[in-house]
């Protein structure tokens, strides 16, 4: 496995975890939701409106992109992998802005949506390296 490959499992591993997380709080599968220098700010976002797109809770979204990213990581290298984790790797950066961006117009922030916001690019780079 080259390193780039590498880089970009561990990015989507640990962004998996995180966003399972949060869809977990959200379906209330975990009562409390620890949130790391924000206090009660990942609570307040992962039950904020906009984190249920289609009424689905985007923690779930998330870990199931990443999940899909983990497994497209271990295909074999050819172009319609490569296509597809970019496309993904795109998708996961500009949702994760949209995100940041709905954190701020709600005046709380969520450290496990951060995270994957500051990762996704990495996600992206490492991924455009495998090309």
């Amino acid at each position: 496995m080259n390193i780039y490959r590498l880089i970009a499992f561990g990015v989507a591993a640990v962004s998996a975890a995180a966003m399972i997380y949060v869809g977990l709080y959200q379906s209330r599968l975990v009562g409390r939701l620890l949130c790391p220098i924000f206090g009660d700010g990942c609570e307040g976002v992962a039950d904020a409106p906009f984190a249920r797109p289609f009424g689905i809770p985007d923690g779930y979204i998330g870990a199931v992109l990443y999940a899909v990213v983990l497994g497209l990581l271990l295909a074999p290298p050819v172009r319609w992998v490569w296509i597809a984790l970019f496309v993904l790797s795109t998708a996961a950066t500009f949702a994760n802005i949209l995100g940041v961006r709905d954190m701020m117009n709600f005046g709380s922030y969520c450290f496990y949506c951060l995270t994957t916001t500051v990762l996704s690019p990495v996600l992206l780079w490492s991924v455009w390296q495998l090309r």
